[in-house]
């Protein structure tokens, strides 16, 4: 009896369960094996939860059984499933819950690298005006604001549904790019492990688009909790740092090595007039050529 109270005492101590004044904040599972950007975003979420530790207490991040999509995602926010969901901002979304307005990659997922097939390389190198983008489709995430941005300036999409079916259309040449923000490309392309895609980037596609933290209209003291800690990592130069140091963004560094590439740049007419554009502490830029 007393090894058996000894061991059920050892398994409470070194439970993975938080404690009673831990908070425990709870996000969407990863949806795919294809989405190597989701440990950058739990990494940066818990370092700026210890960040902010001191003035707000414990927290611990755990995921959902929901691996859902970004539609659904919105709604369990609203439900109280989950309590914070990261994504690319417009102003219908800051108006229905609340948006952290700090960019979580500095501004840089506005900046997008078409993924294409190795075949199509010679192609892509032709291309100088962006008409002759435009005249190729693109895949983009059904409900993904980019894809109002695309064809709000005139390039051809192609909507797709889940995540995990864009690379495989691609593939299959039923879409002729797939463009994928600075800061994910490289990841996701090297987890892919295909030697038939490749990352051009010496064509950009330019717009303002805001990686944010949401969360609901109630969840006031994450929200002050999560502005803080972002906006002290981002006017320190740490945020910067450690997207330099994470190995899903450390391959985009330095940015100076886009200064040859072809930048086509797009208007956003769904951005926030609230966007905190001068705020230059926020923002990467890709240095001119």
């Amino acid at each position: 009896m007393r090894i058996l109270f000894c061991w059920v005492l050892v398994s409470l101590l070194f439970s993975p369960f938080p404690s009673s004044s831990e908070e425990v904040i709870t996000v969407s599972k990863r949806n795919t094996g294809d989405d190597a950007s989701y440990e950058y975003y739990i990494d940066l979420i818990n370092k700026v939860l210890s960040h902010t530790e001191a003035e707000f207490g414990e927290a611990m991040v755990v995921e959902s059984s929901l691996s859902i999509s970004q539609k659904r995602a919105f709604s369990e926010l609203n439900q109280g499933n989950i309590d914070l969901f990261w994504s690319g901002t417009n102003t219908q979304r800051e108006r229905d819950y609340q948006a952290i307005r700090v960019p979580l990659f500095g501004g840089l997922l506005g900046m997008r690298v078409p993924v294409i097939r190795a075949e199509q390389v010679q192609e892509f190198t032709q291309i100088v005006m962006a008409g002759q983008l435009k005249a190729l489709i693109a895949c983009q995430g059904d409900h993904w604001p980019d894809s109002d941005i695309l064809e709000d300036n005139g390039y051809r999409v192609e909507r797709v549904s889940r995540f995990e079916l864009m690379y495989s259309m691609l593939r299959q040449g039923r879409c002729d790019y797939f463009p994928r923000g600075l800061p994910e490309v490289y990841a996701e392309v090297e987890q892919i492990g295909a030697s038939d895609l490749v990352a051009f980037d010496s064509i950009l596609l330019s717009y303002r688009f805001p990686m944010y933290l949401f969360v609901s209209k109630d969840s006031d003291r994450l929200a002050v909790r999560l502005e803080q800690g972002l906006l002290e990592l981002a006017e320190t130069g740490e945020l910067k740092a450690f997207m330099e140091r994470h190995p899903v963004t450390r391959m985009l560094f330095p940015l100076s090595r886009y200064k040859g590439a072809k930048i086509f740049v797009l208007e956003n007419r769904s951005l926030s007039a609230s966007t905190p554009l001068n705020n230059q502490a926020l923002w990467l830029q890709v240095p001119p050529d």
